[in-house]
């Protein structure tokens, strides 16, 4: 019985080492430092106004996006910016980065399998409380071309 248990503790302990060594490596590659590569573009609207600005991050991994603008959506309405996947060669997928605020201001940090894919930024004005989870294309007030390493 005693003989049993004391083999049954090592057993644990050594699984438990040899758990803990596996863990501690997947933890230091996810870890690795890449560098970030940022940029700030302009959202330019219909007749090449200036609708704001977007500052754009990127390591690979994650991407971090900051919207101003001084522009306040019509009554009953908001705007919402989209990272979409190139409309003529790729996927045309548009994910929703949320409401911008009636400061003017958008903050947006996900952490993505490849966030390189995306290729443009765009803003559209969408009813306020909108359930659709699709963009309104044809109320888009806005559009940033993003430059390498995006579109990837």
């Amino acid at each position: 019985m005693r003989l049993s248990l004391i083999t049954a503790l090592m057993l644990t302990s050594l699984s438990l080492l040899i758990m803990s060594s596996l863990l501690a490596k997947a933890y230091a590659q996810s870890t690795q430092i890449k560098p970030i590569k940022c940029q700030t573009g302009a959202l330019i609207g219909y007749g090449g106004t200036i609708f704001g600005l977007a500052d754009v991050c990127t390591n690979g991994n994650m991407v971090d996006v900051g919207i101003t603008t001084n522009y306040v959506p019509q009554p009953g309405k908001v705007f919402e910016a989209w990272l979409v996947d190139d409309f003529s060669k790729g996927s045309d997928y548009a994910l929703s980065m949320g409401k911008i605020l009636n400061s003017g201001i958008l903050r947006f940090h996900e952490v993505m399998n490849n966030p390189t894919t995306y290729t443009d930024i765009v803003v559209t004005q969408e009813p306020a409380g909108d359930l659709s989870p699709l963009a309104s294309w044809s109320n888009a007030v806005a559009q940033n071309l993003l430059l390498p390493p995006f579109g990837q």
